[in-house]
């Protein structure tokens, strides 16, 4: 009797393999900007948040999940390197773009447990980055909320993005 199939980064072209590599980063820039806020206060937070997400998995249960991680701090790309404050929409569009791309790969040529940990863990990343910061919906007298509206929406999208 075998044992489960393992997925392998050196299974994937060059291409492939960047794709996959740099998708947790594209959903972290992306789950950033789906609050509408250019607080630079809140913007800390939420990289820090996806910081920790990244580091967490470098020690993933998920063998896949981890390879990518670990291929991820490598590379030197890792969220603690992009002091770039993404202001855009395009960040959401590109995230749930890529994220689709990458997940069907995973499943049309990996295993089916390393695709569904590897779509498991972008969403922790949107959902850790949107619970980071506290924002407030309706102007300066509205309550805070812990997951604004358009993160509730990205969330939503990537998670169909991603089949999940």
């Amino acid at each position: 009797m075998e044992g489960p199939v393992l997925t392998e980064l050196s299974a994937f072209t060059e291409d492939e393999r960047d794709r996959i590599i740099e998708t947790p980063g594209v959903v972290l820039k992306g789950a950033i900007v789906a609050d509408g806020s250019k607080n630079a206060l809140a913007f800390l937070k939420e990289v820090t948040a996806g910081a920790k997400v990244f580091r967490e998995a470098q020690r993933h249960e998920n063998a896949f999940v981890k390879a990518v991680a670990t291929a991820l701090k490598d590379r030197g790309t890792g969220v603690e390197n992009d002091h770039e404050l993404p202001f855009t929409d395009v960040a959401m569009t590109a995230a749930l773009k890529q994220a689709e791309e990458a997940l069907a790969l995973l499943r049309e040529r990996g295993d089916a447990t390393d695709a569904d940990a590897y779509a498991d863990w972008l969403l922790r990343i949107a959902t850790e980055v949107a619970k980071a910061a506290r924002s407030k919906e309706a102007g300066f007298f509205s309550r805070k909320v812990d997951i604004s509206e358009g993160e509730k929406l990205f969330i939503e999208q990537l998670t169909a993005a991603v089949g999940r």
